[in-house]
């Protein structure tokens, strides 16, 4: 158990990029978008702000509506990039196909201060459908006040496409009621294009 769960921080931390934090090593959100076969369609009327800094997962781009009541982050991780720093001399390195789950569920323990988050896997007709994905999934949590000190509640939403990439839509918001419809009508504002 000791294993995995080093494994998982490894991976976050990896998958993160915290290893070099220069602006000129980290690529553009447009260049992860290309690298990733992934489509970014933005929220109508919201505005784009500074990214909030999330220490395990630096996210890409930041949008906030226009009242101030959500704001959605979004992190693109092609497997290209990924780095694995796996030690274990009994077995080999996972393969990057294989580790979502874990990286979703390390990230939702980080967000959520180790907090409830009851999670919900989609089939995977739902997650070819909405996000021409091979794999997505999505749970809701108290949001831990240390990382995002403005909003006390989350929705993430994880997506995988085999050999492509890791796509990661974050929403902060207080009343639950109204995010409720937002997040739907904006759930698939990161998607895999279709035919990559």
């Amino acid at each position: 158990m000791r294993n995995l769960i080093v494994l998982c921080l490894l991976l976050v931390v990896s998958i993160a990029g915290i290893a070099d934090n220069t602006a000129a090593a980290q690529p553009t959100f447009q260049t992860l978008l290309a690298e990733g076969g992934v489509a970014f369609t933005p929220p109508p009327a919201y505005d784009e702000v500074d990214v909030p800094l999330v220490e395990r997962l630096p996210f890409d781009k930041a949008m906030r509506s226009p009242n101030g009541t959500m704001q959605v982050l979004y992190a693109v991780r092609p497997l290209s990039r990924l780095e694995i720093e796996y030690n274990d001399p009994h077995s080999s390195a996972p393969n990057p196909n294989h580790i979502f789950p874990l990286v979703f569920e390390s990230l939702t323990g980080v967000f959520s201060a180790g907090g409830r988050a009851p999670s919900r896997q989609f089939s995977a007709s739902a997650a070819r459908k909405r996000f021409n994905a091979d794999w997505a999934s999505a749970t809701t949590f108290d949001v831990d006040p240390d990382i995002v000190p403005d909003y006390r509640l989350g929705f993430l939403v994880a997506a995988h496409k085999n050999n492509r990439a890791d796509i990661y839509t974050l929403f902060l918001y207080n009343d639950p009621e109204v995010a409720k419809k937002r997040i739907d009508r904006l759930m698939t504002s990161l998607v895999f294009r279709a035919g990559d």
